[in-house]
């Protein structure tokens, strides 16, 4: 579907911006400042939500060791690809840097994972590309009504792309942990 530069190409043009021709390897300046920028600005962004087409489901975990005489005893590492895991609704497991640590000597968690450009959601094309464009005006303009003119953008893309992903996840379940940073923020 959608390559790299087609990606950053429509970031540049909400900006008003000159298009690229490659990113790898960049040879002017504003290819290399957004090559530098693009695999984290992916990542964060596929990170902060479930996003349906970035979601592996009830993957079986690697094995990475056995600890005696604690509570959670198994030690399983996260895969490669996995930016973040999903905690299920009666998951008893903890997460400590790229460790899930649990009680059952069989673990399988969904994670988010990083995918690639191809697979992307034309909903998450755009927020990538708002993305690259907010990060990427200040470089390019040095405006900054240009730049909350970006952020407008992004926020609209993100709700409207969130939008779109929650109808296909459909409802889910709210928990404890969902409902006291909701009741402290109010409060």
């Amino acid at each position: 579907m959608f390559t790299k530069v087609q990606i950053v190409n429509l970031g540049l043009s909400k900006i008003a911006a000159s298009t690229i021709s490659r990113i790898d390897p960049p040879q002017t300046s504003l290819e290399r400042f957004v090559a530098g920028g693009f695999e984290h600005w992916k990542r964060s962004e596929i990170a902060k939500r479930r996003w349906v087409f970035a979601t592996e489901d009830h993957y079986a975990l690697a094995k990475a060791e056995e600890i005696d005489g604690v509570e959670k005893p198994y030690k399983y590492s996260l895969p490669v690809d996995c930016l973040r895991p999903i905690r299920g609704k009666y998951a008893e497991w903890k997460q400590r840097r790229r460790y899930i640590y649990s009680a059952q000597d069989n673990l399988r968690v969904s994670y988010v994972v990083n995918v690639d450009e191809s697979e992307f959601d034309p909903l998450f094309v755009e927020v990538l590309a708002c993305r690259i464009a907010l990060e990427s005006v200040e470089f390019v303009t040095q405006s900054n009504t240009k730049k909350a003119d970006a952020k407008a953008l992004y926020d609209e893309a993100v709700i409207a792309a969130g939008k779109a992903n929650s109808f296909i996840r459909g409802p889910e379940d709210v928990t404890d942990e969902d409902v006291e940073p909701f009741i402290r923020a109010r409060y």
